[in-house]
């Protein structure tokens, strides 16, 4: 009798990241100009204000929309365990770093203590838990600064080589944990600060 072959952990984790870009996607291109809208209708004359990639890189989603101009990326890197990678790309210059990382931090600290509320098998576990800072909290943030191209503005989670297996074995429930923990948070503390800097 053949035996069902598992995906490998690493695997499932990145499909969920691209699952997570493919959703975020779909919710907001109704109030942009796409791809898929210029080729329905060759009438429209726009250039694309929403994009998505999915590439080595990682799974990316990019706004370029009146002053609107940044793409937002996530990525899973295999590193003798799995890192959960989010990121941002900054092209405001007075954007305050320092703001931004100590905003994160509040948010983590008080956060981070809270149980998860899915999947079912983890809710006795908190968010730090499952989800360590790589490779702690304040070093987990670090920026790119790129010259003349955008800076890149990066947060990097470690998943608890303890709760992979029930990660990966219920991937719906764990797409929300990693979209409520990972990348709200860090999308909110960017527009906020970018509002500032503007």
């Amino acid at each position: 009798m053949a035996t069902k072959k598992t995906e490998a952990p690493e695997k499932t984790v990145d499909s969920i990241l691209g699952q997570i870009i493919d959703e975020w996607y779909e919710r907001v291109s109704p109030y942009y100009v796409t791809l898929e809208q210029v080729r329905e209708n060759p009438e429209v004359r726009k250039e694309e204000e929403l994009k998505r990639f999915h590439d080595e890189k990682g799974h990316r989603i990019k706004f370029d929309k009146d002053a609107l101009d940044f793409t937002y990326g996530l990525r899973s890197i295999w590193a003798s365990h799995i890192i959960i990678e989010v990121s941002v790309n900054n092209k405001v210059e007075n954007f305050d770093y320092a703001d931004f990382q100590e905003r994160l931090l509040a948010h983590y600290e008080k956060t981070g203590k809270q149980n998860v509320p899915s999947p079912y098998e983890l809710r006795s576990h908190s968010f730090r838990e499952i989800l360590h800072f790589e490779p702690n909290l304040r070093e987990a943030f670090t920026v790119e600064k790129r010259g003349d191209k955008a800076d890149i503005m990066r947060l990097s989670f470690h998943l608890n080589e303890q709760f992979v297996d029930k990660i990966t074995a219920h991937p719906q429930a764990s797409k929300k944990l990693i979209e409520d923990y990972c990348v709200s948070p860090f999308r909110t503390v960017y527009a906020t600060v970018y509002r500032r800097a503007k």
